[in-house]
């Protein structure tokens, strides 16, 4: 009796055990989901996709080299293609024309009007008109009021300007960084590449050792941690690499066709 009851009670503790485990693994598998959620946001917002664009995340970025370009050739591209620093262009232009009006206000304007018509009482009777009036409008008591709106539109286009260079030195800045960054993260992933030859053909060479009996254990077994520190440290490389060249379609303004071309086709 007594042993049965024992049993029972390990039984219970084993069923509230997997349902914990259960109840745990789920809760992992909901916050698992929703980082990946937030991973995506951050992928379209790092290479600039439209607010809300669907896109598929590809298992394996295709090795694609990235296109032959000097920095002077990005930098135009970017000043081209760049939506922000376009509005940045649009704004100046506006503030301009607001300026042009607001001083053609001090300016004389001349107004002519001109008339074509029949005068009579019946028909048969009328007789054509003509008239034409001409007049000059000098702005002689609003020279204040003129001035001041002046004024304002000089200091708005001085900010705007102001922003546009701004914009534009920003600009500068990403795209030096972003070459700057596939650089180092593509030399990285040359070294890394390269570890990751040796310490297989290291891996190969403990192997062939052992099955000649000229080595142990202990070395295949360190020769198989260099292999995977190895490819732990390309896989790192790697994924410095691409987000390098993603940053830097970004920087070039035209995310979707950036991306394609650097990161290759049917990405994202």
């Amino acid at each position: 009796m007594h042993e049965r009851s024992r049993r029972a009670r390990s039984c219970r503790h084993l069923a509230r055990s997997t349902s914990s485990r259960r109840t745990s693994d789920s809760q992992r598998v909901t916050a698992s989901q929703n980082d990946l959620e937030k991973a995506r946001l951050q992928l379209a917002r790092v290479i600039g996709l439209p607010v809300g664009q669907p896109f598929v995340v590809s298992a394996q970025l295709p090795n694609v080299p990235v296109p032959d370009m000097t920095v002077e050739e990005a930098l135009a591209q970017a000043y081209k293609d760049r939506p922000d620093y376009l509005a940045a262009q649009e704004r100046v232009k506006a503030a301009e024309a607001t300026r042009a009006a607001a001083a053609s206000e001090r300016l004389p304007s001349v107004h002519v009007n001109a008339d074509v018509g029949a005068l009579g009482l019946k028909p048969s009777d009328t007789v054509r008109t003509y008239t034409l009036a001409g007049s000059l409008n000098i702005p002689i008591f609003q020279g204040g009021r003129t001035q001041g709106r002046i004024a304002q539109a000089d200091a708005d286009l001085q900010q705007r300007r102001a922003e546009a260079e701004d914009m534009r030195a920003e600009i500068y800045y990403d795209v030096r960084t972003a070459f700057l960054d596939l650089q180092a993260t593509g030399e990285e992933l040359q070294v890394a590449t390269r570890s990751r030859e040796l310490a297989n053909q290291e891996l190969m060479q403990a192997r062939d050792r052992f099955a000649a009996g000229i080595a142990n254990t202990i070395e295949v077994v360190q020769a198989q941690q260099s292999v995977t520190a190895a490819e732990e440290q390309y896989i790192d490389a790697m994924l410095g690499y691409d987000v390098a060249k993603a940053v830097l379609a970004r920087s070039l303004g035209d995310a979707e066709a950036a991306v394609q071309r650097i990161l290759g086709p049917g990405t994202p």
